[in-house]
Protein backbone atom coordinates (compact mmCIF):
# COMPACT_ATOMS: atom_id res chain seq x y z
CA UNK A 1 0.00 0.00 0.00
CA UNK A 2 2.63 2.69 1.00
CA UNK A 3 4.37 1.60 -2.27
CA UNK A 4 1.06 2.58 -4.41
CA UNK A 5 0.55 5.71 -2.08
CA UNK A 6 4.43 7.01 -2.86
CA UNK A 7 3.68 6.21 -6.70
CA UNK A 8 0.45 7.92 -6.48
CA UNK A 9 2.34 11.18 -5.20
CA UNK A 10 4.87 11.54 -7.37
CA UNK A 11 2.12 10.81 -10.35
CA UNK A 12 2.98 7.73 -11.96
CA UNK A 13 -0.59 6.28 -11.15
CA UNK A 14 -2.51 7.98 -13.43
CA UNK A 15 -0.18 6.43 -16.41
CA UNK A 16 0.11 7.84 -19.87
CA UNK A 17 -2.12 8.22 -23.09
CA UNK A 18 0.47 6.96 -25.33
CA UNK A 19 0.24 3.00 -25.72
CA UNK A 20 3.10 1.62 -24.89
CA UNK A 21 3.61 -0.11 -28.39
CA UNK A 22 3.30 3.11 -29.72
CA UNK A 23 6.01 4.34 -27.37
CA UNK A 24 8.06 1.56 -27.67
CA UNK A 25 8.06 2.61 -31.68
CA UNK A 26 9.11 6.00 -31.24
CA UNK A 27 12.36 4.49 -28.48
CA UNK A 28 12.92 1.73 -30.91
CA UNK A 29 13.20 4.16 -33.84
CA UNK A 30 15.48 6.37 -32.39
CA UNK A 31 17.89 3.28 -30.93
CA UNK A 32 18.06 2.21 -34.19
CA UNK A 33 19.11 5.19 -36.23
CA UNK A 34 21.92 5.46 -33.12
CA UNK A 35 22.86 2.34 -33.65
CA UNK A 36 23.19 2.96 -37.63
CA UNK A 37 26.28 5.41 -36.59
CA UNK A 38 27.72 3.42 -33.97
CA UNK A 39 26.38 5.00 -30.62
CA UNK A 40 24.83 3.17 -27.59
CA UNK A 41 21.01 3.34 -27.31
CA UNK A 42 19.26 5.50 -24.94
CA UNK A 43 17.48 3.91 -22.24
CA UNK A 44 13.66 5.02 -21.51
CA UNK A 45 13.05 6.90 -18.43
CA UNK A 46 9.55 6.75 -17.35
CA UNK A 47 9.86 10.48 -15.46
CA UNK A 48 11.03 11.38 -19.10
CA UNK A 49 7.93 9.26 -20.68
CA UNK A 50 5.31 11.08 -18.26
CA UNK A 51 6.30 14.87 -19.11
CA UNK A 52 6.53 14.04 -23.06
CA UNK A 53 3.06 12.41 -22.93
CA UNK A 54 1.85 15.78 -21.28
CA UNK A 55 3.45 17.77 -23.63
CA UNK A 56 1.79 15.40 -26.64
CA UNK A 57 -1.34 16.06 -25.43
CA UNK A 58 -1.21 19.68 -24.91
CA UNK A 59 0.50 20.19 -28.49
CA UNK A 60 -2.94 17.86 -30.34
CA UNK A 61 -5.23 19.73 -27.74
CA UNK A 62 -3.92 22.74 -29.22
CA UNK A 63 -3.17 22.05 -32.48
CA UNK A 64 -0.24 23.02 -32.99
CA UNK A 65 3.72 22.40 -32.14
CA UNK A 66 6.31 23.98 -29.79
CA UNK A 67 8.61 23.15 -27.27
CA UNK A 68 8.06 22.63 -23.46
CA UNK A 69 10.14 24.54 -20.98
CA UNK A 70 12.69 21.70 -21.07
CA UNK A 71 13.68 21.85 -17.25
CA UNK A 72 9.79 21.31 -16.08
CA UNK A 73 9.37 17.46 -15.08
CA UNK A 74 12.48 16.66 -15.73
CA UNK A 75 14.01 14.28 -13.37
CA UNK A 76 16.45 16.54 -10.94
CA UNK A 77 19.44 14.87 -11.89
CA UNK A 78 20.04 16.38 -15.29
CA UNK A 79 22.79 17.46 -16.77
CA UNK A 80 21.33 18.45 -20.42
CA UNK A 81 18.39 18.02 -22.03
CA UNK A 82 16.87 18.48 -25.33
CA UNK A 83 13.63 17.83 -27.01
CA UNK A 84 11.90 16.91 -30.40
CA UNK A 85 8.10 17.65 -31.07
CA UNK A 86 6.53 16.51 -34.51
CA UNK A 87 3.23 15.61 -35.54
CA UNK A 88 2.64 13.41 -39.29
CA UNK A 89 0.18 10.61 -40.41
CA UNK A 90 2.62 8.09 -38.63
CA UNK A 91 5.12 7.68 -36.03
CA UNK A 92 8.09 6.39 -38.73
CA UNK A 93 6.56 9.52 -41.01
CA UNK A 94 7.62 11.50 -38.45
CA UNK A 95 10.41 9.89 -37.61
CA UNK A 96 11.63 10.23 -40.89
CA UNK A 97 10.95 14.45 -40.58
CA UNK A 98 13.03 14.45 -37.31
CA UNK A 99 16.44 13.19 -39.34
CA UNK A 100 16.48 15.27 -42.36
CA UNK A 101 16.12 18.08 -39.99
CA UNK A 102 19.52 19.19 -39.04
CA UNK A 103 18.28 20.19 -35.23
CA UNK A 104 16.53 17.13 -34.32
CA UNK A 105 18.47 14.70 -36.40
CA UNK A 106 21.16 15.93 -33.81
CA UNK A 107 18.93 15.43 -30.99
CA UNK A 108 18.27 12.25 -32.12
CA UNK A 109 22.33 11.31 -32.51
CA UNK A 110 23.95 13.38 -29.55
CA UNK A 111 26.22 11.04 -27.91
CA UNK A 112 25.92 12.84 -24.61
CA UNK A 113 22.29 11.56 -24.43
CA UNK A 114 21.96 8.29 -22.47
CA UNK A 115 17.75 8.24 -21.82
CA UNK A 116 15.04 9.11 -23.68
CA UNK A 117 10.91 9.96 -22.59
CA UNK A 118 8.75 9.57 -25.36
CA UNK A 119 4.80 10.18 -26.56
CA UNK A 120 2.88 9.05 -29.27
CA UNK A 121 -0.63 10.27 -29.45
CA UNK A 122 -3.57 10.57 -31.70
CA UNK A 123 -5.33 13.85 -32.35
CA UNK A 124 -7.81 15.41 -35.01
CA UNK A 125 -6.79 18.57 -36.01
CA UNK A 126 -8.52 21.28 -38.67
CA UNK A 127 -9.96 18.01 -40.10
CA UNK A 128 -7.08 16.07 -40.26
CA UNK A 129 -6.11 12.61 -38.17
CA UNK A 130 -2.90 13.23 -36.61
CA UNK A 131 -0.26 11.38 -34.48
CA UNK A 132 2.00 13.80 -32.27
CA UNK A 133 5.35 13.04 -30.91
CA UNK A 134 7.43 14.40 -28.32
CA UNK A 135 10.85 12.76 -27.75
CA UNK A 136 12.75 14.29 -24.17
CA UNK A 137 16.35 13.01 -24.15
CA UNK A 138 18.59 13.57 -20.53
CA UNK A 139 22.22 13.85 -19.91
CA UNK A 140 22.37 12.47 -16.19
Amino acid sequence: MLFAIVMSVFGFTTGCESLDADRDQVIDLVNESRAAVGLKGVRENPVLDLKADRWAQRLRDRCRLEHSKLSDGAPREWEKLGENVGYGGSIGQIHDAYLNSPGHRANILDPAFSSVGAAAVWGTCHGQRRMFTVQVFMKS
